[in-house]
């Protein structure tokens, strides 16, 4: 075999994995400027600033709380994408780009006020799967009491 003919197919070889190892980097490596990364990005509101300020005008209550998550696991079908335990885990959810939202991360439960998680459910998140659930599928109180229902799915974190 001629070395020129050793020296086409070894570039040729070097090129076809070159561009594989470009091709994979692109679909399974995401840069801060994806915008997948940038809609799951916690710290960018989804809601308008006038949403953080909404208060939530049902009373806390065990059966606020309750009704919430008849809410969660029945009609609001909630759990079909946060999952039963609110780990962003249901079984749709596996498939979404961003995930679901996890309900028990702390940071989360941190940063959002109830106005903001309200309005998210009630209007939607754009470019998410997460579509208005007001009025269609549930009323303005009902998100109310599931907001109540997902503030209880977090613990603190336990002290050092």
């Amino acid at each position: 075999m001629s070395p020129i003919r050793i020296f086409l197919i070894l570039g040729s070889i070097i090129l076809l994995f070159s561009g594989l190892i470009h091709m994979a980097t692109s679909i399974f490596v995401t840069t801060g400027t994806d915008p997948m990364v940038s809609a799951f990005d916690m710290s960018r509101p989804r809601a308008p600033s006038d949403a953080r300020k909404l208060k939530n005008p049902i009373p806390l209550s065990g059966d606020a709380i309750s009704n919430g998550k008849a809410l969660y696991e029945g009609r609001g079908n909630c759990f079909v994408c946060h999952g039963m335990n609110g780990h962003g885990d249901g079984e749709a959810g596996v498939m979404l780009s961003p995930p679901p939202r996890n309900f028990t991360d702390v940071q989360f439960q941190r940063l959002r006020t109830d106005g903001e998680i309200f309005w998210t459910i009630r209007y939607g998140i754009p470019d998410t799967a997460m579509f208005a659930f007001v009025p269609r599928h549930l009323t303005e109180e009902e998100v109310w009491m599931i907001v109540h229902y997902l503030r209880t799915m977090w613990k603190e974190e336990e002290p050092m």
